[in-house]
């Protein structure tokens, strides 16, 4: 997250938990975890973004890769003509590993570094690849065209399991959000209806008792999300 969003977010927090506690109320514990719960979700979906548009430019690369070694590029020479003409994220990340390999750091490790500071496993893939043809010897180029075909499959597995695993996702999603909405317009509708589940004792059980079970629930609907998924 940018420095300038994080400083955001650490000066709104507190201004929330004080409107919580002048709140004083159902509302006022539905608003305290917002910001975060906000940040979260942007600060996810920011990576998840990230991350598709890395591996959905990281096959043509590959392939721009392949040609270059067939005219007689090595792995860091071909990597360094690709990365010109490769969008970003992944054109500033290929441009940094060939300026490591420039100063004396092996270019499999370099990318196996910015495969794991990005969390994808294509690009550590590709990293182990190379490594192991430095070591092994081989044909680089057979060696990235199996690893092209392999993305590419999961890439089509991923995208038929999200799409089998919809219905689940989406009946999780509303679930989740349905108690605290509806708690919310209650409270606005009619203030002080609701009050119970937070000054009485018994009340704040029972809402101690029903945020465990919808993570509980949720967890649950995952889980048939998941298995579904394997059908």
């Amino acid at each position: 997250m940018p420095q300038m969003h994080l400083q955001t977010w650490m000066w709104a927090t507190p201004i929330v938990l004080v409107v919580a506690v002048l709140a004083a109320g159902p509302v006022g514990v539905i608003a305290t975890p917002t910001p975060w719960l906000v940040n979260e979700v942007l600060h996810r979906r920011r990576i998840r973004q990230r991350n598709d548009t890395l591996t959905s430019t990281l096959g043509p690369a590959l392939q721009l890769m392949i040609g270059q070694l067939r005219i007689g590029r090595n792995i860091v020479g071909a990597i360094a003509e690709v990365s010109e003409s490769v969008p970003a994220p992944l054109g500033p990340l290929l441009q940094n590993a060939v300026a490591a390999a420039h100063l004396g750091t092996p270019i499999d490790e370099e990318l196996m570094r910015i495969a794991r500071e990005e969390n994808n496993n294509h690009l550590e893939i590709v990293a182990s690849a190379i490594g192991i043809h430095n070591r092994m010897g081989g044909s680089l180029r057979d060696i990235l065209q199996s690893v092209v075909d392999d993305i590419e499959e999961e890439d089509k597995l991923r995208r038929d399991i999200r799409s089998l695993t919809a219905d689940g996702r989406l009946s999780a999603q509303i679930l989740l959000a349905m108690p605290p909405v509806m708690l919310l317009f209650v409270s606005v509708m009619s203030p002080g209806y609701a009050s119970p589940l937070i000054n009485d004792p018994l009340g704040r059980f029972m809402t101690g008792l029903a945020i465990l079970l919808a993570i509980a629930g949720v967890q649950w609907l995952r889980a048939l999300s998941s298995q579904q998924s394997t059908y």
